[in-house]
């Protein structure tokens, strides 16, 4: 009897958990900022005389220094006051059936991204499973025609999809390599779409194949980025072992942010 007991507690404790932990998960859903909106019409008009304020601008925005620099090259400094207005709008977001027992995060309004260039780095925390923010990531491989190269879900083979996909996630970071040239990064995109489009999706892919410069058999969302990066050099896994995730790239000193929305103060990924 006693024994009987003690298993139902420890079930009723593991129920308990589990409870806990599948709640826990909505809270990260969509962040905004946690301080005033201010007046940028003074700020953006410096931006365009040539002295932005670029903290300023991120922490209002949610734009980096580079993304703003793309938008007064071409002449567009006035929309920083959109990107602003939309960076601190309410998100009526929510929890829709995504592939499997995953749940997304959307929202009806979306976002509009900055500039992008190929190479560049998309993540979102917006896809889970229970509590585990497992998220997602994609490599833009045209920016001009607005395509992604992604592994979506078991089942899917890696594809290009349409940046507009992205616009409704509840939150996004766009992260860009560091200290390379658009040329080299460019690269990176081309050789990932010679690579690893078509490739079976794999749960575990990057266990067997750990840095080798020939092709891999199979690929996930973040592995896929990881593999395009690390073929030319570069390991953008800022969490280190296995498996690689959206999470542990968001961690990587080798990359800079272009751009984030939802995400709680700035940040790449939820804490």
């Amino acid at each position: 009897m006693k024994g009987r007991r003690r298993a139902c507690l420890v079930l009723a404790m593991l129920a308990a958990g589990a409870a806990v932990w599948v709640g826990r998960a909505p809270r990260f859903a969509h962040a905004r900022p946690g301080y005033p909106m201010v007046d940028l019409t003074g700020t953006v008009a410096r931006a365009e005389a040539g002295t932005p304020d670029y903290d300023l601008l991120f922490a209002q925005t949610g734009l980096g220094s580079s993304a703003v620099d793309a938008l007064l090259e071409e002449g567009r400094g006035r929309e920083l006051l959109d990107f602003q207005a939309r960076y601190f709008a309410p998100c009526d977001w929510q929890a829709v059936k995504g592939a499997a027992v995953v749940r997304l995060e959307v929202t009806e309004g979306g976002f509009e991204f900055a500039p992008l260039e190929k190479g560049d780095i998309l993540l979102t925390p917006s896809s889970r499973c229970g509590g585990w923010r497992n998220g997602h990531a994609a490599l833009v491989v045209d920016a001009e025609e607005g395509l992604v190269l992604e592994a979506y879900s078991l089942g899917c083979p890696s594809q290009l999809s349409s940046l507009s996909t992205w616009q409704d996630k509840a939150a996004v970071a766009v992260l860009r390599l560091k200290g390379a040239s658009e040329e080299r990064r460019a690269a990176v995109a081309d050789w990932a779409r010679e690579h690893l489009l078509g490739l079976p999706y794999g749960l575990f892919s990057g266990l067997a194949w750990l840095g080798e410069t020939s092709d891999p058999p199979a690929t996930q969302c973040a592995h896929l980025v990881w593999c395009a990066y690390v073929a030319f050099g570069y390991d953008i896994d800022g969490g280190g072992g296995w498996p690689v995730t959206p999470r542990d790239i968001s961690l990587s000193p080798l990359l800079e942010t272009v751009q984030v929305y939802g995400l709680p103060q700035g940040q790449r990924w939820p804490s």
